[in-house]
């Protein structure tokens, strides 16, 4: 049983960087496309089929049998016969402008694509610029939540000292605007600072990202994690 016909789709994307960018897809139907571009990583702002293009109808058109290559056949007075060479010669000819027109075919097709694209891209302009905005305000909340959420750098330093083992001291700590820990902590003895960390609800999610020696001989170990 023949595979159903696939169907172009126009996609409109939106980068973080604000820009916008348009993609042709072929696909059952617009779901399928847009799962298409999902499993690439791509979330499409708008999902619009464009139809087949003028080599797809062609090449349609020639499978139906609609259409054939012109036989040439050139007039030439009765009991005249064009001389074998030369025959051979216009053949040869023809052959050699095959890639020539089929190159200039498919700029044409690509030129009309572009030109369809840009068409959409100042249609879609106000909608992708509303698009931009929403999404800037969404991750400026996620954020400014993020920075609300997190506890004060004296109560978290407070909290880490009142569960640290009694030879364990806090060497230096860093909260980041995303709500992202960084701690520094001296110990003569690492394995004990990890089930020390552990018990913690809040500190529990710290992980060691490093160790380094002291001068002391201590060992300086940090931490890093999402609060």
């Amino acid at each position: 049983m023949p595979a159903a016909p696939l169907t172009r789709y126009r996609c409109v994307l939106l980068r973080r960087s604000g820009a916008s960018e348009i993609r042709i897809v072929r696909a059952e139907d617009a779901a399928a496309a847009r799962a298409r571009l999902a499993a690439a990583g791509l979330d499409p702002v708008s999902v619009e089929p464009i139809g087949p293009s003028l080599l797809d109808r062609l090449g349609d058109r020639i499978a139906r049998g609609g259409w054939r290559l012109p036989r040439w056949r050139p007039a030439l007075p009765s009991g005249v016969a064009l001389p074998v060479g030369r025959v051979r010669a216009i053949a040869l000819l023809a052959l050699a402008t095959i890639p020539l027109t089929t190159a200039l075919a498919a700029w044409g097709l690509a030129g009309f694509d572009r030109w369809q694209a840009a068409r959409l891209a100042r249609r879609e302009a106000p909608a992708l610029a509303a698009y931009a905005r929403g999404a800037a305000t969404e991750t400026a909340r996620i954020r400014i939540d993020a920075v609300m959420a997190a506890p004060p750098v004296s109560a978290l330093a407070d909290r880490l000292r009142a569960v640290l083992p009694g030879e364990a001291g806090l060497a230096g700590m860093e909260l980041a605007e995303g709500g992202e820990l960084t701690v520094e902590i001296e110990t003569p003895d690492p394995d004990r600072l990890r089930p020390a960390l552990a018990a913690d609800p809040l500190l529990g999610a710290l992980r060691e990202v490093g160790q380094a020696m002291t001068q002391g001989g201590t060992m300086r170990v940090t931490l890093r994690g999402r609060i």
